[in-house]
């Protein structure tokens, strides 16, 4: 397989992170060893875009972590399928059909830290999710973002998921798009409240700031929790 580090993307959180373009054309049974990384038996009997997606998050996670001083580190995978980081670190993994992405940091600086990257969504697909995604008493704040923002949807579904990411290590268990409220944006950052208590680390009332980049055809967002 293919992979071309992309540069069209900087963390906004100034924390380590890496990027790559990759094509699934190019993936062979031999990519996995070809890039140093273990091939999972949960894999066994996926396609081979899953396969590809996998490894370009997994060659992205040891190469952000290389940048962390964390050397050659192979990142499994937990039995809720979430990445499984070396004791002294964080992170999060994403990815689209052809773009994967990764951010790291030490553990003691954080306890959770999210990442998403997505595709535009077409109009048409947002108008079916929006009531998937968006909580009622969100309508308003969600039409100023409209006004200002194309995708609008697109946003606030990539921010949602981030959240889910830099907040799962302290919940443990899934959560909805609908416990988060956003409450209020700028130009590169949307501010969530958490309205339902997840856990004793995640009560009800907790805010969450979540950056986000828009180019023309992709979204980036991130979130730490601190």
């Amino acid at each position: 397989m293919q992979i071309l580090e992309n540069f069209n993307f900087t963390s906004q959180l100034l924390v380590p992170f890496y990027c790559i373009n990759f094509s699934e054309q190019y993936f062979t049974p031999n990519s996995f060893q070809y890039y140093g990384q273990p091939f999972p038996e949960q894999l066994n009997k996926a396609v081979i875009k899953r396969k590809a997606e996998y490894l370009a998050g997994r060659i992205c996670a040891t190469r952000a972590l290389d940048k962390l001083g964390f050397k050659h580190q192979i990142i499994g995978t937990s039995k809720s399928r979430a990445p499984l980081w070396p004791v002294k670190a964080i992170g999060s993994i994403s990815h689209t059909t052809d773009l994967a992405i990764a951010i790291v940091m030490h553990a003691n600086q954080a306890k959770g830290i999210g990442i998403d990257i997505e595709k535009k969504m077409p109009d048409e697909l947002e108008d079916n999710l929006n009531n998937q995604i968006l909580r009622e008493d969100e309508t308003l704040v969600f039409q100023r973002l409209g006004k200002q923002l194309s995708s609008p949807l697109s946003i606030i579904f990539s921010a949602k998921e981030s959240i889910y990411k830099a907040l799962y290590a302290s919940v443990g268990e899934f959560f909805g798009f609908k416990c988060a409220k956003l409450l209020d944006f700028n130009q590169n950052m949307l501010t969530f409240q958490i309205m339902d208590t997840l856990s004793s680390a995640v009560p009800a009332g907790t805010k969450l700031n979540v950056y986000y980049q828009v180019t023309s055809e992709y979204i980036v967002t991130e979130c730490l929790f601190c």
